[in-house]
């Protein structure tokens, strides 16, 4: 949102809420980092847009019953098979998308103020569950890169559908795993729940309230 009072003060807010804002605005002819900020909250919105459709189809056939269960097994969803792998892979690309989009937004920020937050460290207090699940899913599998970080329960999670509809939203990271392996005991409580639609609205506000009016919206 470009803000101005005369030539001399137009500026552009970036983040509503830290108040990051730029001189200018720098999305009339977008290059380099404003170009991939453009470009990741464009493939935001597509994929906001999926989802929520998937959303209305589940809650639609739930008919809004304020009781209704959790959908573990996908033999429950009204979704077809190819619905849910491609909810699927929306949740893993949406994850790397919003954390780039994010991330470049906390090193604009710290470009202008080196007292600013490293980018990782801001991302962890604007989207942290998203930052865990793209850390140990979907930037790449637990399960394949072995890093010593992650434990035998996150690896173990990180090939899991991770799918679950969670009163009236799909999210993922809802189910945690326990194991023991040669007398170790790991969990994957780090990898916690999130949903596509409810972080995608959370951002249009912090990001974008402009553009809120004319989001769909559920």
């Amino acid at each position: 949102m470009k803000m101005s009072n005369n030539s001399d003060s137009e500026y552009t807010i970036l983040d509503y809420i830290d108040n990051i804002t730029v001189p200018g605005n720098p999305f009339l002819n977008p290059a380099n980092e404003y170009w991939a900020l453009v470009c990741f909250r464009q493939g935001m919105d597509f994929l906001y847009r999926q989802a929520l459709r998937c959303d209305q189809v589940e809650q639609k056939a739930l008919n809004n019953n304020d009781n209704r269960s959790w959908v573990f097994n996908w033999n429950h969803s009204t979704l077809d098979t190819v619905s849910q792998k491609l909810l699927t892979c929306s949740f893993h690309w949406y994850s790397i998308s919003a954390c780039q989009y994010v991330q470049t937004v906390g090193a604009i920020a710290r470009r202008q103020d080196p007292s600013r937050p490293l980018p990782k460290e801001y991302a962890e207090t604007v989207i942290p569950e998203v930052l865990l699940f793209r850390n140990k899913v979907s930037a790449h599998l637990a399960w394949s890169t072995q890093n010593r970080r992650d434990n035998d329960a996150e690896r173990f999670a990180s090939v899991m559908p991770p799918l679950c509809f969670n009163r009236d939203t799909f999210s993922v990271g809802d189910l945690t795993f326990s194991m023991t392996r040669s007398g170790q005991h790991s969990d994957s409580e780090e990898i916690k729940p999130w949903s596509l639609c409810k972080v995608h609205e959370a951002l249009c506000q912090r990001y974008w309230p402009a553009q809120v009016d004319s989001q769909v919206t559920k």
